[in-house]
């Protein structure tokens, strides 16, 4: 490709030979947004420049939503050659420029839902099969959900709800119409709060830790429905010290149950 001309000179990609790089996680809503030509210099030296737009596929491990942290790649690959074949080695004027591994992110570059930690570039072996292994660069950043939006509109909702079934304990068991009314009306409070959160929570084949929290909370608003009922048992049969003594223990057994609950929930690393 050397020539004897002055300056750059552009060709058509497809005019010259190339490595066919692909990107294996991408999707067919990705294009491309720069002509597909590529610049030539007097020395033979080639560059292809390209800017890719669209959706990627990656697999995440979700359990720990919505404090997780992930790991996201973008891989490029020599389709059609093996790896003893084309090799992607990251140009070392770059390096030299400040670029670890030759690229990096922009400064620009913003997730509204993440914080990018930190980020690298590595040439790898993409394996079809044990014979077809081909050459490819890999760049991964790791990033972190940010938690603000789900412990906003989420979490902090459920816990206020959780806390209101808990009033039903302060109320005279003789006064068992209110408490009834309370604790039912908790109860049809969380299923409209389910229903309208759960477009906001991904579905999954496992439960995350936002999963743990809202069916430990739907248990203890349950449960307190359930204390009401034998409460308002027992006053009915005139045994109205020991219904106020079971409100007492719960008064101290539900907070203490939450709070243990949530703590074992969410008080570790991030996943």
């Amino acid at each position: 490709m050397a020539h004897t001309g002055k300056g750059i000179v552009r060709y058509p990609l497809e005019q010259i030979w190339h490595p066919r790089v692909g990107i294996v996680n991408e999707t067919n809503s990705v294009s491309r947004k720069m002509p597909d030509s590529v610049e030539v210099e007097p020395d033979g030296t080639v560059t292809y420049r390209q800017r890719y737009v669209g959706a990627f596929t990656q697999p995440l491990r979700l359990q720990s939503f919505p404090f997780d942290r992930q790991t996201f790649r973008v891989q490029l690959v020599a389709v059609r050659y093996q790896s003893n074949e084309v090799m992607f080695v990251p140009d070392q004027v770059w390096i030299q420029d400040g670029l670890k591994g030759a690229g990096g992110i922009s400064p620009s570059v913003t997730l509204p839902d993440w914080t990018i930690e930190k980020w690298e570039l590595k040439p790898l072996v993409y394996a079809l099969a044990p014979r077809h292994q081909y050459s490819s660069y890999a760049f991964d950043f790791t990033a972190s959900r940010n938690v603000q939006h789900y412990i906003l509109k989420v979490i902090l909702p459920l816990i206020l709800i959780v806390i209101m079934s808990w009033s039903v304990f302060w109320i005279d068991p003789v006064h068992s119409n209110s408490q009834i009314s309370i604790a039912v009306t908790s109860m049809l409070t969380l299923i409209a709060y389910r229903f309208a959160v759960d477009t906001q929570l991904p579905r999954l084949p496992y439960m995350t830790r936002l999963d743990a929290f809202i069916l430990t909370s739907t248990l203890l608003v349950f449960f307190s429905l359930i204390e009401v009922l034998i409460t308002t048992i027992l006053e009915t049969s005139r045994r109205t010290g020991r219904a106020k003594k079971i409100d007492r223990y719960c008064r101290a057994i539900f907070p203490a149950m939450f709070l243990i609950a949530s703590i074992a929930i969410f008080v570790h690393p991030r996943g």
